[in-house]
């Protein structure tokens, strides 16, 4: 038995299931609490030195709450359009407009990682248990 591939064997094998685990769970969460939102004229005041943006994404959680969430690039998006978002269902006032980088990208490229590093670390592993 080597030691050293030891060594470096557990440590790729926690990190990369950690990360293979991340990945699901991002994936996850980010198909579970999606929203289809319409994009409106923001409510909030619009006084001097105010910070809001002109547009804001109107939706309703699963739980049935209305929320109305600011949209940070307003210029990408015209009002009246629909889009899907992903919220934080304990804060869904913090949405943001889906892409396929955060809902498939991230998430998959994550967990492919992931169990690239679990796999070279089993390889690992048997090397030194041989």
């Amino acid at each position: 038995m080597d030691p050293i591939r030891l060594m470096i064997a557990m440590p790729l094998i926690v990190v990369g299931c950690l990360l293979a685990a991340a990945g699901i769970v991002l994936l996850r969460r980010s198909l579970s609490y999606s929203a289809t939102a319409t994009i409106h004229a923001s409510s909030a005041p619009q006084g001097e030195g105010a910070s809001s943006p002109p547009a804001a994404l109107r939706f309703t959680t699963r739980d049935g709450r209305p929320v109305e969430a600011p949209l940070a690039r307003a210029a990408d998006h015209e009002v009246g359009e629909q889009v899907t978002v992903i919220y934080d269902p304990t804060y869904p006032e913090i949405a943001q407009v889906a892409s396929p980088l955060r809902l498939w990208v991230v998430p998959g490229a994550l967990a492919l990682a992931g169990v690239a590093i679990a796999f070279a670390g089993a390889a690992n592993l048997a090397a030194a248990v041989r």
